[in-house]
C-alpha cells in the first residue's frame, strides 16, 4: 500500500477516534450530565482544521487523478468529493449551533441532537465508504507514476493534533486525550 493511502487510513482511525468522542460528549450533554461545551468546539475547530482543510483536500486530489482510471467506478469518485463538501458544511453549521448555545444562544436539544446525529453518521459512512470501496481500488489501480503526480499536487497540511500538535489552539482536546491515554482508555 502507497504510504499516501496508509496515512490517509491512519488519519481515518485518528477520525472516529474524535468521533467516538463527540458522541460520548453529545451522549451526556442530552442525557442531562456534564459536558464539555470547550471540548465538543474544539472537536469540531479540529474537524475544520484538519479533515475539511488537509485531509480531505488530499483525498480529491487522489480522487480527480484517478477518476479517469477507474472506469465505471468514477461515479464513486465524483460522490466522495461531493460528500467532502457536504461535510464541510455540515461541519461548519454543526460548530456553530454548539458555539450560539455556548454563548447563551437558544436552541432546542432535539434540534441540536439531530445535527450532532447526522453529523456524526455521515462522517461515519463517509470514512466507511472510503475504507471499504475507495481505498482498496485505488490501492490497485494507482501506478508509481500516478502516485507521483498526486504527491506533485498534494497540499502540505499537517494534522493539528496527531502529527504536529497544536497544543495551544487544542488546550481542551490535549489534555482530554491526555487523561484517557493516562486512565488507559
Amino acid at each position: 500500500m502507497h504510504y499516501l493511502l496508509e496515512k490517509l487510513h491512519r488519519d481515518h482511525r485518528n477520525l472516529e477516534k474524535i468521533l467516538d468522542l463527540l458522541t460520548s460528549q453529545l451522549d451526556h450533554f442530552l442525557a442531562g450530565r456534564e459536558s464539555d461545551f470547550d471540548l465538543k468546539i474544539e472537536l469540531l475547530e479540529y474537524m475544520e482544521a484538519y479533515a475539511d482543510q488537509g485531509h480531505h483536500p488530499l483525498e480529491n486530489v487522489i480522487f480527480t487523478i484517478a477518476k479517469p482510471l477507474v472506469g465505471e467506478r468514477a461515479e464513486l469518485m465524483d460522490r466522495l468529493m461531493t460528500q467532502h463538501q457536504m461535510l464541510g458544511q455540515l461541519t461548519r453549521t454543526f460548530r456553530n449551533s454548539l458555539e450560539n448555545i455556548f454563548q447563551g444562544g437558544v436552541m432546542s436539544r432535539d434540534e441540536l441532537e439531530v445535527q450532532g446525529r447526522e453529523f456524526i453518521a455521515l462522517q461515519r459512512q463517509h470514512l466507511s465508504l472510503e475504507e471499504q470501496e475507495a481505498f482498496p481500488m485505488l490501492d490497485e489501480i494507482l501506478q508509481e507514476s500516478d502516485w507521483a503526480k498526486i504527491i506533485e499536487q498534494s497540499p502540505n497540511h499537517d494534522d493539528p493534533v496527531f502529527d504536529k500538535p497544536d497544543k495551544l489552539r487544542f488546550q481542551t482536546l490535549f489534555e482530554y486525550l491526555s487523561k484517557a491515554e493516562h486512565n488507559g482508555e
